[in-house]
């Protein structure tokens, strides 16, 4: 495949791309080829589709997930329990935060 076929959209700050872009220059490769062989290295949509095949499966990762959400709620929590009193808003604003990952592990909870 020509790399004037491969067409790869990334959403990247734009330092980043032109610092991509630049590497290639200097190692004289397109960078289409190595998104390519990057790709080849690394497909995780077919991971995963393999990894939550059947319901167990499923039930883990969404598991996983719930365990994420209330370590990152935990923090959160921590986070706005030492905001100064002066604070509100940012109180506010963690409050709300800690309510909606409360709301999304529920969910969660009840889907499986």
């Amino acid at each position: 495949m020509s790399d004037a076929m491969t067409q790869v959209k990334f959403t990247l700050e734009a330092a980043i791309v032109s610092d991509f872009k630049l590497r290639c220059a200097t190692a004289g490769i397109s960078m289409a080829s190595v998104v390519r062989e990057w790709m080849k290295t690394r497909n995780p949509a077919r991971e995963s589709r393999l990894s939550h095949r059947t319901r167990p499966h499923r039930r883990n990762a969404v598991q996983g997930i719930i365990a994420l959400l209330n370590s990152i709620m935990e923090a959160e929590a921590e986070y706005r329990d030492n905001i100064p009193e002066h604070f509100t808003q940012r109180y506010e604003d963690a409050d709300s935060a800690c309510e909606m990952l409360s709301q999304a592990i529920s969910c969660l909870e009840e889907t499986f």
